[in-house]
């Protein structure tokens, strides 16, 4: 007789061993996560077996611990041989095939190939190709491997009673991410903008998470730390998760919330911090080395402050921010895309808003004299503010060596030992012209 066997695409029936099931989840920002499991046992006086099958398949196998009282745990064992569907269907190319897509129609032939994504089926109409979403279900009719997918864990418990005991089983698994998405928002009309943050997470495991209490971590933990062994306290506060967040040590955990559902590879974005209205600095910028000439559209740098004043304060993880400017006649264009590093209270964030059409800089080396023991190099600067806005600008020159400014039309800051740099507020339709000397010698 042939061995039939049933695999289901999707996963609504691996909670079965759960009463109410609600669980925790903690994304760390290395492609890891504790789970915490709740467990209900309604076990008979003397040696009981138990098993937990609602595993994620890259659990790190020697993390899962159970936390239990008012029984005798005698044994814990993982049986770790398991295969994944995708190893199930490549090991049994050639064999007998039924699928039913997700248009409940039935389709029956021989599994020709399995790539991860789509199923090729030799059919009596000829080769059939599926992509693994398109289908609700399918039966192999034949195997060659064994038909367990999950790891799994199995208890011997010994009671001194019949009764129900409530258990919490927490392991470490990748397979799990996250990442905050800003979202930025400035006017060209004046100085205040719009910030808004949201977390993306993803479940890349096998496992569908119901009920999730959802935390995510910023900073790099070690894969020995975890939520279960690290002490932290929340913060009284209400609001969103940036809000209300906890410190681990010397990390933060931000909750994302409570009875969310995280479906096996789905991605989602939930809310980390509500819009706030801050202000921010436009700056157009024109660097240049030595050597450097010729003209070329100005750099845009757009900074904002993470304090009090600025109506943030808050730490900011790092991610990645999308830039928008809204215009005088109200349209949203977008500007650029950038990453995020994380940004202490206090901290600048300083992000690149891409090349100005109407702002221009161009560089000339006026005089550049070359002796044995020195160098000695004029140098103009001139700037084009063609747009019909008043603009500031921050012109920087980088010098290499012993050098020394011998003269300059404009007023300069040295910001270190190679760079100086110029500070400009240009009027709308003007032009600025610097010239500077600088002098430099050795032995």
């Amino acid at each position: 007789m042939k061995k039939i066997i049933l695999l289901l695409l999707s996963l609504n029936l691996v909670f079965a061993q759960l009463d109410n099931p609600t669980r925790s989840l903690t994304i760390y920002k290395d492609n890891f996560a504790l789970v915490n499991e709740p467990i209900v046992w309604n076990l008979k006086l003397g040696r009981n077996i138990s098993s937990f099958t609602n595993l994620s398949q890259n659990l790190l196998f020697d993390s899962p611990v159970l936390n239990v009282e008012g029984v005798q745990v005698l044994s814990q064992t993982l049986n770790r041989n398991f295969s994944s569907t995708d190893a199930f269907l490549k090991n049994n190319i050639g064999a007998a095939i039924e699928v039913k897509p997700n248009d409940g129609s039935n389709v029956q032939g021989i599994l020709m190939d399995y790539n991860g994504s789509t199923i090729s089926i030799k059919t009596n109409k000829g080769l059939v190709v599926f992509q693994r979403s398109q289908l609700s279900y399918f039966i192999l009719k034949s195997s060659t491997v064994q038909d367990k997918f999950t790891p799994e864990i199995r208890w011997e418990i010994i009671s001194d009673d019949d009764k129900s005991v409530n258990a919490e089983l927490s392991y470490i698994t990748s397979g799990f991410s996250w990442k905050p998405i800003y979202t930025l928002t400035i006017n060209d009309s004046d100085s205040l903008a719009t910030l808004s943050v949201n977390a993306e997470v993803s479940n890349n495991s096998n496992i569908n998470l119901f009920a999730l209490d959802l935390d995510v971590v910023e900073g790099n933990v070690p894969l020995h730390s975890s939520r279960k062994n690290s002490s932290y306290q929340m913060m009284e506060s209400r609001g969103s998760a940036m809000e209300n967040r906890a410190s681990l040590g010397d990390f933060y955990v931000f909750n994302l919330g409570k009875n969310l559902n995280l479906d096996a590879m789905q991605t989602v974005q939930l809310p980390m911090m509500k819009a706030r209205s801050i202000t921010y600095d436009k700056k157009y910028i024109f660097k240049n080395s030595e050597r450097d000439q010729g003209d070329e559209p100005l750099s845009i740098e757009v900074s904002f402050e993470n304090s009090a004043e600025n109506n943030l304060e808050l730490p900011l993880p790092s991610g990645v921010l999308y830039l928008y400017e809204k215009s005088t006649a109200g349209e949203l264009n977008f500007i650029g895309r950038n990453g995020l590093s994380q940004l202490y209270k206090g901290g600048t964030a300083i992000l690149d808003g891409g090349k100005a059409f109407d702002i221009i800089g161009k560089r000339r080396i006026l005089n550049f004299d070359r002796q044995t023991n020195s160098e000695e190099s004029t140098i103009s600067l001139q700037i084009l503010n063609t747009s019909n806005q008043s603009i500031k600008v921050k012109a920087i020159e980088k010098i290499v060596g012993d050098w020394v400014i011998k003269e300059s039309s404009s007023m300069y800051i040295k910001e270190d030992a190679s760079t100086i740099y110029f500070p400009l507020e240009i009027e709308a339709g003007a032009t600025e012209l610097i010239t500077y000397t600088y002098k430099k010698e050795w032995k």
